[in-house]
């Protein structure tokens, strides 16, 4: 049984996070991460003196962060249309808040299980070995993001010297033992609640960087690198993050309302010490009002005697404040004159995500689904 994920839930799962990271079970976490070779991204140091820095830095993140949950239907949009979205060079702007933490509806990849590692040889107890090797087993989905400017003690001295302002993105996923296979693993109902009890509901499954471009600076060296391929690169999930809030900023796409952290929630988080958050939820909007493409010029002195339908596609959009393109969703719509025939028959209904072309099958060749 998956965690429940939805905006109310987001001020908990961002308080239990950080409580965990702010705790020794989360110096721990990091701890066995860098042992089992699994945190590649780490400042310089001592293993326990670095796992004590990056626990004090999520925490710290979790601490500051606005909250933001993306509803169902915009992460269809987004599972839909990222892969070709254009390319661009990040900048301050592009987030919506300097500290973030976003659950989203539907999880945004599934990673593998990892491959070749033996935790028994690594020295783990065995009954702990096992857990480890039958958590590690199953794929890891990423539910939730949290971002932050990256600490400069974390930076490398090549990267001092440039001087540029990095983000760090951790990425979320679903903590198996508040899953069924929990239950599984555990001998008893103690047991699970001790095992639950040590682990908040979402935990981080892996990490990224980017740096932000400076404004003048040239765009081809900043633009967010990635090979596209989110089972290698982390860096494509983080330009799934920013593709989300791309989307989010379109008024023809997406409506933003705030909910009210209920007030037991708040006091919880009072107590703690961290400041309370309202949640910004994110919506596709019910009726989208099509942004068509600019194709007045192209289309000048030309006569159509048919209408048909544009699929929804991406267009690299210049901002003259920027400085820069950014990407915009062009939402399905229909092109030609009104009232003149429509080609591929008489009644089509244009969905708000793109066809997802069948095994063998070309775009092109994908029909219109109805919405």
């Amino acid at each position: 049984m998956p965690t429940m994920r939805t905006a109310t839930s987001v001020p908990v799962l961002r308080r239990l996070a950080r409580e965990h990271y702010n705790a020794p079970d989360g110096v721990q976490f990091f701890y066995d991460a860098i042992k089992t070779g699994q945190q590649p991204i780490r400042p310089p140091g001592p293993d326990e003196r670095v796992a004590r820095l990056l626990a004090a830095a999520e925490a710290n993140r979790l601490e500051q962060a606005e909250l933001w949950f993306v509803d169902e239907d915009l992460c269809t949009l987004l599972a839909s249309a990222w892969p070709t979205m254009p390319p661009f060079a990040p900048m301050a702007s592009d987030l919506p808040s300097p500290y973030g933490f976003v659950v989203f509806a539907e999880p945004i990849h599934e990673v593998p299980e990892p491959e070749g590692i033996d935790f028994a040889a690594l020295g783990f107890d065995p009954e702990i070995a096992k857990a480890h090797q039958a958590l590690a087993d199953i794929p890891a989905r990423i539910v939730a993001a949290s971002w932050g400017p990256m600490p400069p003690s974390f930076e490398r001295p090549d990267w001092r010297a440039e001087g540029l302002e990095r983000v760090w993105f951790s990425f979320y996923s679903e903590t198996h033992v508040h899953t069924d296979l929990g239950t599984q693993l555990a001998r008893g109902i103690d047991q699970l609640r001790a095992m639950r009890a040590s682990r908040p509901p979402v935990m981080i499954d892996n990490e990224g960087i980017i740096a932000l471009r400076p404004p003048g600076a040239p765009v081809e060296k900043y633009q967010l690198g990635g090979d596209n391929d989110p089972t290698r690169d982390t860096l494509v999930w983080a330009r799934m993050v920013l593709g989300a809030f791309q989307l989010a900023r379109q008024a023809n796409l997406a409506d933003e309302s705030v909910e009210r952290t209920p007030r037991p929630e708040r006091r919880r988080a009072i107590k703690d010490g961290i400041p309370e958050r309202d949640v910004r939820i994110i919506k596709l909007r019910s009726a989208l009002a099509a942004d068509r493409d600019d194709e007045a010029g192209s289309d000048s002195g030309r006569e159509y005697r048919h209408r048909w339908v544009v699929r929804g596609h991406w267009r690299n959009h210049w901002y003259p404040s920027l400085g820069d393109h950014r990407p915009k969703w062009i939402a399905p719509y229909l092109k030609g004159p009104d009232g003149a025939p429509l080609l591929g028959g008489e009644k089509v209904h244009v969905a708000s995500v793109p066809p997802q072309p069948r095994q063998g099958q070309t775009d092109a060749e994908a029909p219109a689904v109805e919405s």
